[in-house]
Protein backbone atom coordinates (compact mmCIF):
# COMPACT_ATOMS: atom_id res chain seq x y z
CA UNK A 1 0.00 0.00 0.00
CA UNK A 2 1.29 3.43 -0.95
CA UNK A 3 2.21 5.94 1.73
CA UNK A 4 1.07 9.54 1.67
CA UNK A 5 4.16 10.46 -0.33
CA UNK A 6 4.09 11.08 -4.08
CA UNK A 7 6.53 10.18 -6.82
CA UNK A 8 6.53 11.69 -10.30
CA UNK A 9 8.10 9.81 -13.18
CA UNK A 10 9.01 11.84 -16.26
CA UNK A 11 9.92 10.12 -19.53
CA UNK A 12 11.99 11.94 -22.12
CA UNK A 13 10.55 10.02 -25.05
CA UNK A 14 7.22 10.59 -26.74
CA UNK A 15 7.28 7.24 -28.54
CA UNK A 16 4.73 4.76 -27.17
CA UNK A 17 7.09 1.76 -27.59
CA UNK A 18 10.09 3.56 -26.10
CA UNK A 19 12.41 1.43 -23.99
CA UNK A 20 12.61 4.28 -21.47
CA UNK A 21 8.80 4.33 -21.29
CA UNK A 22 8.92 0.58 -20.60
CA UNK A 23 11.52 1.16 -17.86
CA UNK A 24 9.37 3.92 -16.36
CA UNK A 25 6.33 1.65 -16.43
CA UNK A 26 8.26 -1.02 -14.53
CA UNK A 27 9.44 1.60 -12.04
CA UNK A 28 5.87 2.83 -11.50
CA UNK A 29 4.71 -0.69 -10.66
CA UNK A 30 7.66 -1.25 -8.34
CA UNK A 31 7.13 2.05 -6.51
CA UNK A 32 3.35 1.81 -6.00
CA UNK A 33 3.84 0.09 -2.63
CA UNK A 34 5.81 3.09 -1.39
CA UNK A 35 4.40 6.14 -3.19
CA UNK A 36 1.42 7.49 -5.02
CA UNK A 37 2.89 7.49 -8.53
CA UNK A 38 2.20 10.13 -11.17
CA UNK A 39 3.33 9.85 -14.79
CA UNK A 40 2.49 13.11 -16.58
CA UNK A 41 2.65 13.07 -20.36
CA UNK A 42 5.16 15.62 -21.63
CA UNK A 43 3.75 15.82 -25.18
CA UNK A 44 1.32 18.59 -24.14
CA UNK A 45 3.99 20.85 -22.63
CA UNK A 46 4.63 23.85 -24.92
CA UNK A 47 8.14 25.04 -25.66
CA UNK A 48 9.49 27.22 -22.88
CA UNK A 49 8.99 30.90 -23.62
CA UNK A 50 9.52 33.57 -20.98
CA UNK A 51 6.95 35.82 -22.68
CA UNK A 52 4.34 33.09 -22.10
CA UNK A 53 5.59 32.56 -18.55
CA UNK A 54 5.24 36.29 -17.81
CA UNK A 55 1.53 36.11 -18.73
CA UNK A 56 0.95 32.92 -16.70
CA UNK A 57 1.68 29.24 -16.96
CA UNK A 58 -0.28 27.35 -19.62
CA UNK A 59 -2.61 24.77 -18.01
CA UNK A 60 -0.43 21.71 -18.86
CA UNK A 61 2.64 23.45 -17.42
CA UNK A 62 0.79 24.47 -14.26
CA UNK A 63 -0.42 20.89 -13.77
CA UNK A 64 3.10 19.52 -14.29
CA UNK A 65 4.62 22.02 -11.86
CA UNK A 66 1.97 21.19 -9.22
CA UNK A 67 2.42 17.41 -9.38
CA UNK A 68 6.22 17.69 -9.32
CA UNK A 69 6.19 20.23 -6.46
CA UNK A 70 4.03 17.87 -4.39
CA UNK A 71 6.32 14.88 -5.02
CA UNK A 72 9.01 13.85 -2.60
CA UNK A 73 10.67 11.81 -5.37
CA UNK A 74 11.08 12.66 -9.06
CA UNK A 75 12.51 10.11 -11.48
CA UNK A 76 13.76 10.97 -14.95
CA UNK A 77 13.98 8.28 -17.62
CA UNK A 78 15.82 9.71 -20.59
CA UNK A 79 16.91 8.36 -23.93
CA UNK A 80 20.20 9.63 -25.32
CA UNK A 81 19.67 11.85 -28.35
CA UNK A 82 22.75 13.30 -30.05
CA UNK A 83 24.94 12.55 -27.01
CA UNK A 84 22.60 14.34 -24.59
CA UNK A 85 19.12 14.22 -23.11
CA UNK A 86 16.02 14.61 -25.26
CA UNK A 87 14.56 18.00 -26.13
CA UNK A 88 11.18 17.07 -24.67
CA UNK A 89 12.70 16.35 -21.26
CA UNK A 90 14.96 19.40 -21.36
CA UNK A 91 11.94 21.56 -22.17
CA UNK A 92 9.99 20.15 -19.20
CA UNK A 93 12.98 20.82 -16.94
CA UNK A 94 13.20 24.40 -18.24
CA UNK A 95 9.59 24.97 -17.11
CA UNK A 96 10.13 23.11 -13.81
CA UNK A 97 13.23 25.17 -12.98
CA UNK A 98 11.25 28.43 -12.91
CA UNK A 99 11.48 30.66 -11.00
CA UNK A 100 15.15 29.83 -10.64
CA UNK A 101 16.11 29.01 -7.07
CA UNK A 102 12.59 28.04 -6.06
CA UNK A 103 11.48 25.84 -8.96
CA UNK A 104 9.39 22.70 -8.67
CA UNK A 105 12.32 20.33 -8.05
CA UNK A 106 13.65 22.12 -4.96
CA UNK A 107 13.38 19.81 -1.96
CA UNK A 108 12.53 16.69 -3.98
CA UNK A 109 14.85 13.73 -4.32
CA UNK A 110 15.71 13.54 -8.01
CA UNK A 111 17.08 10.37 -9.63
CA UNK A 112 18.10 9.70 -13.23
CA UNK A 113 18.03 6.57 -15.37
CA UNK A 114 18.42 5.74 -19.04
CA UNK A 115 17.71 2.58 -20.98
CA UNK A 116 19.60 2.26 -24.23
CA UNK A 117 20.36 -0.22 -26.99
CA UNK A 118 24.01 0.89 -26.65
CA UNK A 119 26.55 -0.61 -24.29
CA UNK A 120 26.91 2.59 -22.22
CA UNK A 121 23.28 2.91 -21.11
CA UNK A 122 22.78 6.53 -22.14
CA UNK A 123 25.86 7.67 -20.23
CA UNK A 124 26.10 11.07 -21.95
CA UNK A 125 22.42 11.86 -21.38
CA UNK A 126 22.64 10.82 -17.74
CA UNK A 127 25.78 12.90 -17.20
CA UNK A 128 24.25 16.02 -18.77
CA UNK A 129 21.02 15.59 -16.83
CA UNK A 130 22.96 15.07 -13.60
CA UNK A 131 24.80 18.33 -14.21
CA UNK A 132 21.56 20.20 -14.91
CA UNK A 133 19.71 18.78 -11.92
CA UNK A 134 22.57 19.46 -9.53
CA UNK A 135 21.57 23.14 -9.50
CA UNK A 136 17.82 22.50 -9.35
CA UNK A 137 17.51 20.35 -6.22
CA UNK A 138 19.38 19.95 -2.98
CA UNK A 139 18.53 16.21 -2.85
CA UNK A 140 20.02 14.78 -6.04
CA UNK A 141 20.70 11.03 -6.02
CA UNK A 142 24.03 11.06 -7.82
CA UNK A 143 24.14 7.35 -8.65
CA UNK A 144 22.49 7.32 -12.06
CA UNK A 145 21.37 4.09 -13.67
CA UNK A 146 22.33 3.04 -17.17
CA UNK A 147 20.42 0.06 -18.50
CA UNK A 148 22.55 -1.01 -21.46
CA UNK A 149 21.94 -3.34 -24.39
CA UNK A 150 18.14 -3.10 -24.42
CA UNK A 151 17.58 -4.02 -28.04
CA UNK A 152 13.99 -5.19 -27.82
CA UNK A 153 11.00 -5.33 -25.50
CA UNK A 154 9.02 -8.47 -24.85
CA UNK A 155 5.29 -7.69 -24.82
CA UNK A 156 6.20 -4.05 -24.08
CA UNK A 157 8.38 -4.93 -21.08
CA UNK A 158 12.05 -5.04 -20.21
CA UNK A 159 13.77 -8.41 -19.93
CA UNK A 160 14.00 -10.03 -16.50
CA UNK A 161 17.71 -9.16 -16.33
CA UNK A 162 17.10 -5.47 -17.08
CA UNK A 163 14.11 -5.36 -14.72
CA UNK A 164 16.22 -6.73 -11.87
CA UNK A 165 18.92 -4.13 -12.51
CA UNK A 166 16.25 -1.43 -12.32
CA UNK A 167 14.63 -2.95 -9.21
CA UNK A 168 17.92 -2.92 -7.27
CA UNK A 169 18.57 0.71 -8.20
CA UNK A 170 15.02 1.70 -7.24
CA UNK A 171 15.47 0.13 -3.80
CA UNK A 172 18.62 2.23 -3.32
CA UNK A 173 16.73 5.36 -4.44
CA UNK A 174 13.91 4.59 -1.98
CA UNK A 175 16.43 4.16 0.84
CA UNK A 176 18.10 7.46 -0.08
CA UNK A 177 14.72 9.23 -0.19
CA UNK A 178 13.90 8.03 3.34
CA UNK A 179 17.00 9.58 4.88
CA UNK A 180 16.73 12.89 6.68
CA UNK A 181 17.64 15.71 4.31
CA UNK A 182 20.91 16.64 6.03
CA UNK A 183 22.06 13.02 6.09
CA UNK A 184 21.08 12.57 2.44
CA UNK A 185 23.11 15.62 1.46
CA UNK A 186 26.14 14.37 3.32
CA UNK A 187 25.87 11.00 1.59
CA UNK A 188 25.53 12.51 -1.90
CA UNK A 189 28.63 14.72 -1.58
Amino acid sequence: MASGESCTILVGSLRQDSINRAAASYAAGHLRDHFTVHQPELAQIPLFNQDVEDVGYPAPVGALKRVVSESSLVLFFTPEYNYSTSGVLKNAIDWLSRPFGSGSLVGSVVAIASASPGSRGGENAREHLLQTCSVLTDRLYKVTLGIPNVTELKAGSLSEQHSQLLAHWLEDVIEFSRQPEAQAQKMSS
